[in-house]
């Protein structure tokens, strides 16, 4: 007999002719199926209680709200939302559940009524377990006013020291780019987590201020705070991006001493600060002593031998990754095309033309700009007006791609026509598109001097 049978069998047996369920053990019942999103569960258990008569108002105000938590923990919104509305009297737990699941499912808007609707009934008062889902509706929906207008809720309903309200809040304004009132938050927790000191790490780069990311990592170390994968994680790219190798070194150490080297985001991580450091021999070891990698793990690899000018290496990665077992993805391609291009490797280019193709990666753009390089710098630029004649033509690599091989194989003519009809079609230039148009005017200037 298989679980959900057991279950059943389990549920029949608490309503009987003589006995019925108590509300803690309907409140545990709902809470193990919820727990195992188990609706055919919730639902069996929903149709005996109805049977029962326990659901009517008489018997207990509390079951029908129990009932709607359930389903909205188990994630079943239309069951939970009728019951909800339905309820004579909403509980806390009724409330806190359904902004919890609608925050979870990608409804931050419909969390948001629910919370107002909390608010105004003036009772139940939202809590501890109410905030965090709240404030995260209030970042993903960028309403900076509102968020401000449920801090001061925090603050005045005495849930501003609970460490996980304090850590919603931070990240909340992070993603504002409110980064002083997020420090403050951090500076007046009481009990700073883990989870604290990462929220305000990965902020205050995500935010574009990595050196306050190094300084709040350096006071986490200092203060022989907790640290986990997601603090190296977080910390990592910050050390990369301003080529700090002695502090992404000091990281390094710390991952060994703590026992995070196995953690497979974490040698990505490693493997990444270490190519953009341009220690290409560190980055190698990592990745050679990683047993389980990933296409990440690989295009890190692949990218760092192009970024420090070893292609030949970059593309003998390729068929290791494949016997591997490992699917290069649109930007592994896109580098491996980059590295053809420079190495002017025709016959390999088209091969991975043929993959992307079958792989349905070829609309890429990242994919689409590579074929169109790639093809004009081994010589083949009527290659790469067929490619670029099948792209959508609304985003600016792929014809800066098609400007900069034109010029280089000496159609300056063509490219300043293509210039035109980029402007005509209302794609925006950018930097790299006047350097790319630029050599052409003065190819066709030469022209009708020698004319």
């Amino acid at each position: 007999m298989n679980g959900t049978s057991n279950t059943l069998l389990n549920i029949t047996h608490l309503f009987t002719r003589t006995t019925l369920p108590t509300v803690v053990q309907i409140e545990s019942l709902l809470y193990t199926f919820a727990a195992k999103k188990s609706l055919t569960s919730i639902t069996k258990l929903h149709a005996n209680l109805i049977v029962s008569g326990l659901l009517s108002p008489y018997e207990s105000r509390f079951i029908p709200a129990l009932l709607a938590s359930g389903y909205a923990l188990s994630g079943h919104i239309p069951y939970a939302r009728q019951l909800f509305d339905e309820l004579p009297q909403r509980t806390k737990r009724a409330y806190n559940s359904m902004i919890k699941v609608y925050t979870e499912k990608g409804l931050p808007y419909n969390a948001l009524q629910v919370f107002v609707e909390m608010v105004e009934s003036g009772n139940p008062k939202p809590d501890r377990l109410t905030y965090p889902f709240v404030v995260k509706a209030c970042a993903e929906l960028e309403m900076y006013r509102f968020g401000l207008s449920v801090h001061g809720l925090v603050i005045s309903g005495g849930v501003d020291s609970n460490t996980f309200v304090g850590n919603s809040l931070l990240s909340m304004y992070m993603s504002f780019g409110e980064n002083d009132s997020a420090k403050r938050v951090f500076d007046e927790m009481r009990d700073k987590g883990v989870v604290s000191w990462n929220a305000l790490i990965s902020g205050y780069f995500k935010n574009g201020y990595p050196n306050e990311s190094l300084m709040v990592f350096k006071k986490m170390v200092d203060e022989k705070a907790e640290i986990d994968n997601a603090t190296v994680v977080s910390v990592l790219p910050a050390c990369a991006y301003l080529k700090r190798l002695d502090v992404g070194k000091e990281v390094h150490d710390l991952v060994r001493n703590n026992g995070l080297d196995e953690n497979l985001f974490v040698r990505n991580a490693l493997v990444d600060m270490y190519v953009k450091c341009s220690q290409m021999d560190d980055a190698r070891v990592i990745f050679d002593e990683t047993s389980q990698r990933d296409v990440v793990t690989w295009t890190s690899m692949v990218n760092g031998y192009i970024v420090n000018n070893d292609t030949k290496s970059a593309i003998s990665l390729c068929p290791l990754m494949l016997l591997e077992g490992v699917k290069p993805n649109a930007l592994t391609l896109a580098s491996f095309l980059s590295a053809c291009a420079d190495l002017k490797y025709l016959r390999e280019g088209k091969t991975f033309h043929g993959f992307a193709m079958k792989n349905n990666l070829d609309s890429d753009v990242n994919v689409e700009t590579g074929l169109i390089d790639m093809y004009a710098k081994c010589a083949s630029v009527s290659y790469s007006f067929r490619v670029f004649n099948k792209t959508s033509k609304v985003k600016t690599a792929p014809w800066n791609a098609i400007l900069s091989g034109t010029t280089e194989n000496g159609l300056g003519t063509e490219a300043i026509l293509l210039f035109n009809e980029m402007r005509r079609k209302g794609v925006l230039p950018n930097q790299a598109t006047l350097k790319c148009v630029l050599p052409a005017y003065a190819i066709t200037t030469d022209l009708k001097q020698a004319i």
